[in-house]
């Protein structure tokens, strides 16, 4: 199974991360690894620097990082440590791998 990762569904996630900190650049490199992979050319990645530009709204975003998936429905935020691919997976509901990784 490969979970709803259909080829007619289209991501659109924001990242905020903290500058060039650790954990923001193991977050960045995480979920560019799973947009240019298993979600190449279905998902519109927008990385926001809250550092250099901070959004008009933080109301939402309690933590740094913090992956926010608007779409495909329902909207989700995965707040912490995104190293692990196989948990910013689950949150983005893509189900477990080919390999029957979860």
């Amino acid at each position: 199974m490969t979970g709803p990762a259909g080829p007619g569904l289209h991501w659109s996630l924001t990242l905020y991360v903290s500058g060039a900190s650790s954990h923001s650049v193991a977050a960045i490199r995480t979920v560019r690894a799973i947009c240019d992979g298993e979600l190449d050319g279905r998902a519109d990645l927008e990385i926001v620097d809250v550092t250099t530009d901070p959004p008009a709204d933080m109301s939402h975003i309690y933590a740094i990082p913090t992956l926010v998936k608007r779409t495909p429905e329902p909207v989700r935020y995965l707040v912490g440590d995104l190293t692990d691919a196989a948990r910013v997976r689950e949150g983005l509901d893509l189900g477990p791998t080919e390999r029957g990784e979860s």
